[in-house]
């Protein structure tokens, strides 16, 4: 009977093991904030500043999703990621095209202050906007800066910028960029302008996905928030900042959870009742030549 206690014992405590390990890239350099999801939705974390993960509350059995700027997305059963190897894409970059006598801006998106905020909880998250590649802006093909209203209750939160392509579906792909643009965004409500021309990051033919992503990072955390998960009771932290969305009469934008993008109509309300307010994150565009 003894016998057969403590190996129910040991299967609990192993099914219950947290799971840790490192992300690197071909050369076995470290990737620092790379998102990891478990992909049923109930925990993720961010690497550190050594590619070190932790995630106490995941399975061995869990499939965890990492994904981090300008690497294929990968997949694999939490007991197996020790050491993770993401394998880089190819971004070409375009010549930066100055003109001698004028420089032109202009801003897209009407990104601007609205009571409606959007804030993840305690899991990573993308929420991303498209801007379509037209006419109007045919003479301006440089980003220049990002535009993001926020509301943080912390005094320095970090967030990471993520400029992609559009696939065959419709949906966020590859990035722009390799290295990643992490910013701090202040406490309250604030409207951040972040420059990145420097990037050299060059509209695609059919538009750009511009998206905010959170980090679990300590810096991050907010309050402490419950959550169950396999019969377990488990403690964890609400992360910042939150981001203001703003009415729209028809949303461009995804969301990224646990692994995949989804459209952002699909998050309207279900009540049938409830007033339908069709929503994009605050987020434009100031684009040069």
């Amino acid at each position: 009977m003894r016998k057969i206690l403590f190996l129910l014992m040991f299967i609990s405590m192993y099914g219950q093991a947290q799971v840790s390990g490192k992300v690197v890239n071909q050369d076995q350099k470290p990737i620092q904030y790379t998102n990891i999801w478990v992909q049923d939705g109930s925990d993720g974390t961010t690497t550190d500043s050594l590619g070190l993960f932790n995630i106490p509350t995941a399975l061995a059995t869990d499939t965890l999703v990492f994904n981090a700027s300008g690497y294929e997305m990968f997949k694999e059963e939490a007991q197996n990621t020790e050491q993770v190897v993401l394998q880089a894409y190819e971004i070409p970059q375009p010549a930066l095209i100055r003109l001698p006598e004028k420089y032109l801006h202009h801003t897209i998106g009407d990104a601007h202050y609205e009571n409606m905020y959007f804030q993840p909880g305690n899991v990573p998250y993308m929420y991303g906007r498209f801007f379509e590649n037209n006419d109007e802006i045919k003479d301006v093909q440089f980003v220049d800066r990002v535009i993001f209203y926020t509301k943080s209750a912390v005094a320095d939160a970090t967030v990471k910028i993520r400029l992609m392509r559009m696939d065959e579906y419709g949906c966020p792909s590859n990035d722009l960029l390799i290295t990643p643009i992490i910013t701090s965004v202040r406490r309250g409500n604030r409207k951040n302008v972040i420059k990145v021309l420097e990037h050299n990051v060059k509209l695609p033919k059919d538009g750009i996905f511009v998206a905010i992503e959170w980090l679990m990072t300590e810096n991050n955390q907010f309050r402490p928030a419950n959550f169950v998960k396999a019969e377990h009771l488990f403690e964890d932290y609400r992360y910042q900042p939150d981001v203001m969305n703003n009415k729209v009469e028809k949303t461009t934008s995804f969301r990224y959870m646990h692994g995949e993008w989804f459209p952002n109509d699909q998050f309207q309300p279900r009540n049938p009742n409830a007033p339908r307010e069709i929503v994009d994150p605050a987020i434009g565009l100031i684009l040069s030549n």
